[in-house]
């Protein structure tokens, strides 16, 4: 009975015991999960690295998430050759890609992008990244208040819902709609729906089960003659909310930018044709000033100026008189006949020489003045 006792009171103990072989052990101990988990959890923290410093080797500009999905990448080259680098998307084939390169028009939802390169040691890797491509925020327009409904449009990604918030104070409601072919979109508060006070209306677009940012939101005042409250809201021109396919339905919808550019159109027009007019006028009083002044001259010697001198600024001078001939003498006086020089060329010199030699036969300087003649080697008269 003892040995019974003793024996009872061993087991106990060894099975109560914390350390003992019994002792109860975690379901996940038994199948192993814990340990499995902390493999996984090791194994992601050396992928994450490995991306990252893939990233970085190709300065690649990636986010997680965006809402255009036409993103424009940008990247470096790490290879010394610079081989290139290769991108696959949604496991596509392979194609070269330069920076910037401009991704095509991806559909809403996710998207695996693949970059092959080589890095700087000269091994090829393989870079995967997640891309998540959202719809865009749609864009509310100033409600349409009425004395018995308030209707509220705008535009934003086509074929897809868009779920309206509308607040005032604590109470909080919701619409929702579909946003037609074009990108437009309405939504109707019948009367009774809503009380008089001050309302706030924002608003997001989901597709494919994907949700966009909320749209920046609107503030209205139903009641105390429907004031309509000017706040952040697509009647703000931006060039984010622009694009080619939305560019006819902004213009649609958003009248009053179109008028406004018209307008400083205009305005611009007209301050540059008042300012060219201000200078002209300008530069044509100084020409005339000039032209005055010069035109405009004193009198000369009592007398008054000719338009002629006015246009030259001088006086115009009297054409010289010709001087008189040389004066005949007197009558009944005779002017002394000048004796006419002979002139004898060198030729009759030595032709007639003993005829005009004003040497004699023996030599001598004759008397005679028919012999005394003047020589000149030119020929001319002095």
């Amino acid at each position: 009975m003892l040995k019974r006792i003793i024996v009872t009171t061993i087991l106990t103990l060894i099975l109560f015991s914390p350390k003992g072989a019994f002792a109860q052990q975690s379901v996940s101990d038994v199948i192993g999960t814990t340990k499995g988990e902390a493999v996984v959890t090791e194994l992601d923290q050396k992928e994450a690295l490995r991306e990252e410093s893939f990233t970085n080797l190709l300065k690649l500009n990636l986010p997680t998430q965006t809402n255009n999905p036409s993103l424009v990448l940008t990247f470096v080259d790490p290879s010394e050759e610079k081989k290139g680098v290769q991108l696959e998307i949604d496991s596509k084939s392979f194609v070269s890609i330069k920076s910037p390169y401009t991704l095509p028009a991806l559909s809403i939802g996710d998207h695996i992008l693949k970059f092959k390169f080589v890095d700087n040691v000269g091994t090829t890797q393989l870079l995967e990244k997640t891309l998540i491509v959202l719809p865009r925020a749609p864009i509310i327009s100033a409600p349409t208040i009425t004395n018995s409904a308030v209707e509220v449009y705008g535009t934003g990604l086509a074929n897809s819902d868009i779920l309206l918030i509308i607040s005032s104070g604590l109470n909080l409601s919701s619409k929702q709609a579909t946003i037609d072919g074009e990108g437009k979109w309405s939504i109707l508060f019948e009367s009774g729906e809503l009380i008089d006070g001050t309302y706030s209306l924002t608003g997001y677009v989901r597709k494919y089960g994907y949700a966009s940012d909320p749209s920046e939101s609107i503030t209205f005042i139903l009641g105390k003659g429907n004031t309509v409250i000017s706040g952040t809201d697509s009647n703000s021109f931006s060039f984010k909310n622009v694009n080619i396919s939305t560019l006819g339905a902004f213009i649609t919808d958003n009248p009053d930018i179109i008028a406004l550019v018209a307008g400083f159109f205009v305005l611009g027009f007209l301050v540059s044709f008042l300012l060219s007019l201000i200078f002209r006028n300008t530069n044509e009083d100084e020409k005339i000033k000039t032209i005055r002044k010069d035109v405009v001259k004193p009198k000369v010697e009592g007398k008054e100026l000719t338009l002629k001198e006015k246009l030259l600024g001088k006086k115009e001078e009297k054409p010289i008189e010709e001087k008189s001939k040389v004066e005949e003498p007197p009558k009944g006086i005779e002017e002394p006949v000048k004796e006419e020089e002979k002139i004898v060329t060198k030729i009759d010199f030595l032709r007639d020489f003993k005829k005009f030699d004003p040497d004699n036969s023996k030599g001598k300087e004759s008397n005679n003045p028919q012999r005394k003649i003047k020589i000149s080697l030119t020929s001319k008269k002095d």
